[in-house]
């Protein structure tokens, strides 16, 4: 039984190691950034599609920053908590324009984020 599940896990893996799929990640793979990091231990990973459906799911901007934040959005709350209004709206720009490119927000259809 181990046997057939290694073999089907193989057969999965060389499929997707073929086609236009496996040419797309070739091509931005040396283009993507990698995660954001926010602190030594702060570091916020790009977001994935499940997330991007999440958020244009989610009505409230709260709920969005968890999405994109994940796991550190505790962290990054607690941060930021006592610090001046201007520092976190400067996190969010800088945020947004790391995953999203420079003027993203004002693109039409461009992310609003929160």
């Amino acid at each position: 039984m181990a046997a057939t599940t290694e073999n089907n896990d193989q057969r999965n893996q060389s499929a997707r190691d073929a086609g236009r799929f496996f040419e797309i990640q070739q091509e931005l793979s040396s283009k993507r950034r990698g995660p954001y990091r926010l602190t030594e231990d702060i570091l916020i990973q790009p977001i994935t599609r499940r997330q991007m459906r999440a958020i244009r799911a989610e009505q409230d901007e709260d709920k969005q920053l968890a999405i994109v934040l994940g796991e550190d959005y505790e962290a990054v709350e607690e941060l930021f908590a006592d610090r001046p209004v201007d520092e976190w709206l400067a996190f969010q720009e800088d945020l947004n324009a790391f995953f999203f490119g420079e003027g993203a927000t004002e693109l039409p259809g461009g992310s609003q984020g929160s």
